[in-house]
């Protein structure tokens, strides 16, 4: 889920100062899940998709990577 998480921010020109938040229904997803293992139990029955909802929130007390 975290690879996902930062394809989909960067895709999407998602501020570093964004976190999302991945839910099935009304299911928060954990991140040290497998995006395969999630798609095995949740996908629609009928036509085989996952479908996912997020959200996002401000991270306060962000910091810059260092160099």
């Amino acid at each position: 889920m975290i690879q996902f998480r930062d394809t989909l921010k960067s895709t999407l020109q998602i501020s570093p100062k964004q976190s999302l938040y991945f839910h099935i229904g009304n299911q928060l997803l954990p991140e040290d899940i497998k995006l395969v293992d999630i798609y095995e139990k949740k996908k629609d029955p009928d036509d085989g998709f996952l479908y996912i909802t997020y959200s996002d929130l401000e991270v306060f007390g962000f910091m810059s990577q260092m160099k």
